[in-house]
């Protein structure tokens, strides 16, 4: 993210961010263009799996993301998306290499053995093999590096919650929050852009805000929050 070109622009990319938070109350204009297809699938996903609890469960609350909190996780969509134009993250493109069964990402994530930090893959509904699965990231950002050099698809290994939570522990333990935070360590190594980027799409797939992540590709070190509404006149 080049901020001096925001200033010559003179606009900062808080107010980018306002214009984006602030416009038609549908979903096109609340996310990213380039992950609408990823939100929409999230969102009809958690639908489904609250009716579910519904049924199934007596007494059963409902769970919400408070309005405070939407704001802040629409905020981190659309700075990764000032971060790295067009971004794309493809986690619905799997097939078994066994048997080419069609994996959906809730496939994958059904697959995990729960609570095991050692198991890199997951296992095929239909044939029970067990693979290491994939997604890919595309951004249109000119410095952006793929799997094939430059301006290419990014293909990343695809961990569970157990295995991120162990490699991201090695990595703090030598360079602290500081490493995650910064844009030059995630683009010195491909190991450390596929640790990255399953972070931001754990933050997405569980609809936590990720505003920090982003905060060390702009000048200054805060991201601001959400501005109130009466800073919006």
């Amino acid at each position: 993210m080049d901020w001096n070109t925001l200033k010559s622009q003179k606009r900062s990319y808080i107010d980018i961010v306002k214009e984006k938070l602030n416009g038609p109350a549908d979903e096109s204009s609340n996310h990213p263009k380039g992950l609408r297809n990823t939100f929409k699938r999230i969102v009809s996903r958690n639908k489904k799996e609250e009716t579910d609890k519904k049924a199934a469960v007596s007494g059963y609350t409902e769970q919400y993301v408070t309005d405070q909190v939407l704001r802040q996780i629409l905020l981190g969509e659309n700075l990764l998306e000032i971060v790295y134009p067009d971004i794309s993250i493809d986690t619905d493109n799997e097939l078994c290499p066994r048997c080419n069964f069609y994996l959906s990402d809730d496939d994958v994530v059904a697959g995990w053995s729960s609570g095991n930090s050692q198991e890199y893959k997951t296992e095929c509904p239909n044939c029970l093999t067990k693979f290491v699965p994939h997604f890919c990231v595309q951004s249109t950002l000119p410095s952006f590096v793929g799997s094939r050099g430059p301006s290419s698809a990014l293909f990343c290994e695809r961990l569970s919650p157990w295995v991120l939570k162990k490699e991201l522990q090695s990595v703090i333990s030598v360079g602290g929050i500081e490493d995650l935070l910064s844009p030059e360590w995630r683009e010195r190594e491909s190991k450390n852009a596929v640790l990255w980027w399953n972070l931001i799409l754990s933050f997405m797939r569980y609809r936590f805000p990720f505003t920090f992540l982003l905060q060390g590709s702009f000048s200054s070190s805060l991201i601001a929050p959400t501005p109130d509404e009466e800073d919006q006149s």
